[in-house]
């Protein structure tokens, strides 16, 4: 199993004050896709640098699964752009019908809540570990949609919201995370093929439960 040092959380929480200091400055100005690109690739790099120089491969490769869940994930955006609900700024790059920066940005996501199951399947056992990662993902990931929707990054609309996040997204984050401790014990002992085949079958699962959340409180 994975061993997650002192210094792995320190990387992981300084990534994400960083990636929140530039969507709070992004919210101030309304900066719209610059600031995001720009928080995608400041946070790229530090991720990449950080997984690429760690001695223990499973890092790497929860990169590499986040990736693959980001570009697997724009079957997800696509149906809610379709559907009328999410709208993205309009300016910048895209990929398909998102902006360019929306996949690689799943990486600070995936490497910060797998790293976080990692570490919870070893303390908690294999039945356990997905609930607390749900109730983790579901108080995580919402959090930034407030800040999106202010920095003109991307909002929600016509669906019903919960403490600024739309509810539906707030369901979905948690019921994304329940398979995450188990795909990553498989993360720390098998190679990239595994890494970018678990990553799309993440990234149906973040559609699937998509489909799930709207249809409970959307």
């Amino acid at each position: 199993m994975v061993v997650i040092s002192p210094r792995d959380w320190r990387f992981i929480l300084v990534a994400n004050v960083v990636a929140l200091g530039i969507a709070l400055v992004a919210a101030k100005g309304a900066l719209g896709w610059k600031a995001a690109t720009a928080s995608a690739v400041v946070s790229g790099v530090m991720l990449l640098v950080f997984c690429l120089r760690h001695p223990e491969p499973f890092f790497v490769r929860l990169f590499v699964f986040g990736v693959a869940v980001g570009f697997t994930e724009l079957l997800n955006d696509t149906f809610l752009i379709d559907a009328d609900v999410l709208v993205y700024d309009p300016g910048g790059p895209y990929v398909w019908k998102t902006p360019l920066y929306m996949p690689f940005s799943w990486a600070l996501i995936f490497v910060t809540n797998g790293t976080i199951a990692a570490w919870l399947y070893g303390k908690l056992g294999p039945w356990l570990s997905p609930l607390a990662m749900a109730l983790v993902s579901g108080l995580y990931i919402p959090g930034f949609e407030a800040l999106a929707a202010k920095a003109d990054w991307w909002h929600y609309q016509h669906v019903p919201f919960l403490l600024g996040a739309p509810a539906f997204v707030v369901l979905g984050e948690a019921l994304l995370a329940l398979p995450l401790p188990w795909m990553c014990t498989a993360l720390a002992r098998r190679g990239f093929a595994v890494a970018i085949g678990l990553g799309v079958v993440e990234g149906l699962v973040v559609f699937a439960t998509t489909l799930v959340a709207l249809k409970v409180v959307g």
